[in-house]
């Protein structure tokens, strides 16, 4: 997806809650009433940006195609989707006119909060027309954001970057919610509700809201400490933090989908006001994730290799689970010190060296002596150069619970809630 949850990084607190006093018409965007700020965090935001498949089109359509040519085009795509006899019911609209069928209720679009490479995000409101998904939303304290996909972004385009197991997820969990006695699901991931599209022709996501993004608790926590050596969490933090996010790992492998950008900036956090755990982890920015190509140096070697050589649209299998393995290694390092890969090395301004390096000479990030040698261990297995040498995710939650009592605590709760099948077992 151009990664718009990474500038969630940048202001995390906005997410948190929708202003009292947002004021927009249903399907029309908002004007933002503190856009400085809001634009200053955008702009520090960029640097966090994943790279697109294709930076020379971006998704925009063909040379000479502009705003009104998508809006026409996108309106005929999206009734295709609509019409699909499997997944359907995930393409709806909102307060539509001429009492469009498969209206699902009314939606504002409040402000906009963070924008990425190829989408900008919005707080919402829904009121479904079904009073109990209303009631739902109400018991359970659901709100709403949108991931609005920018002006001239071709829906025929997108369409190809949508992974059928989000899809398929969609009809198990209508199918569930339809059921006399539904099942109460874990979750591990940021639940993306439906695909929309706006009166203006664009295309959106409605997603759930969390509170902010693992960079900007990161962040904030670092901020806090006066130990900088030790990192932004307790070892419990830390343990239960990286068990969750294997969690939502294995919950998109077992469903065939590749993240291909996982990365704190890129994981949703839920604050718990009291009670244990502090804080749950979902992973986030997937449901488009075949149209990037990673950041930084959260992507595997082989993965740099093919970028430096451009061949990646013909090595489309760099993008697999042991590339998520890699980066998952990345995001724990994140975890556990508080600091982006490579950040403090000093090469850290010769990109291409660096790169080099990585390849050919298994450069890692140092890892910090107040890491324990188990986790030392984990990371380091997921950092290997040789693809079969990484752990799957099913091994590397198996790890963490044999290593970590905490976890082994998470694990009895999660058990107790949810029974024996709490955990999505990888078929691969």
């Amino acid at each position: 997806m151009g990664n718009l949850c990474s500038c969630m990084r940048q202001s995390g607190e906005a997410s948190a809650s929708t202003p009292s006093n947002t004021k927009s018409t249903p399907n029309t965007i908002g004007e933002c009433s503190n856009s400085m700020s809001v634009q200053q965090q955008i702009e520090r935001s960029k640097v966090h940006w994943s790279t697109l498949v294709d930076q020379s089109s971006s998704g925009l359509g063909a040379e000479g195609e502009g705003d009104c040519d998508a809006e026409e085009s996108n309106k005929q795509e999206f009734m295709g989707l609509q019409r699909h006899p499997t997944w359907g019911t995930f393409f709806r609209t909102f307060y539509g006119e001429d009492d469009n069928l498969y209206d699902n209720g009314e939606l504002v679009v409040g402000e906009k909060f963070a924008e990425g490479g190829q989408a900008e995000l919005f707080h919402a409101k829904v009121t479904w027309w079904d009073p109990k998904y209303n009631e739902r939303d109400e018991r359970e304290g659901t709100n709403y954001v949108v991931k609005v996909f920018k002006k001239g972004t071709f829906l025929r385009e997108l369409k190809s970057q949508l992974p059928h197991g989000l899809l398929q997820f969609h009809v198990e969990d209508m199918e569930n919610l339809k059921s006399p006695t539904p099942k109460v699901m874990p979750r591990y991931f940021c639940h993306v509700h439906r695909g929309i599209l706006l009166k203006n022709g664009q295309f959106a996501f409605l997603m759930r809201k969390d509170d902010l993004d693992l960079r900007s608790l990161i962040e904030r926590n670092m901020g806090l400490r006066s130990d900088g050596d030790c990192g932004p969490f307790s070892k419990e933090e830390c343990e239960v933090m990286m068990y969750d996010i294997a969690l939502g790992v294995e919950w998109l492998h077992n469903r065939d989908i590749i993240h291909r950008d996982l990365k704190a900036s890129n994981v949703l956090v839920y604050e718990f006001k009291s009670g244990w755990p502090k804080w749950r982890c979902f992973v986030a920015d997937y449901e488009c994730s075949i149209g990037v190509v990673g950041t930084g140096f959260f992507r595997a070697p082989e993965i740099l290799q093919a970028l430096k050589e451009r061949t990646t649209s013909q090595k489309p299998e760099v993008f697999s689970r042991a590339a998520d393995i890699y980066a998952y290694g990345m995001t724990c390092y994140e975890v556990l010190t508080g600091k982006l890969p490579f950040e403090d090395h000093p090469l850290h301004d010769q990109t291409s060296s660096m790169i080099d390096q990585v390849i050919n000479d298994d450069l890692r990030p140092e890892i910090p002596e107040h890491v324990e040698g188990w986790a030392r261990n984990l990371l380091n297995s997921c950092w290997q150069s040789d693809l079969s040498a990484r752990h799957s995710v099913g091994e590397i939650l198996d790890l963490l619970s044999i290593n970590s009592a905490f976890v082994r605590r998470r694990e009895k709760n999660l058990k107790e809630e949810f029974g024996e099948g709490f955990r999505y077992v990888s078929k691969h």
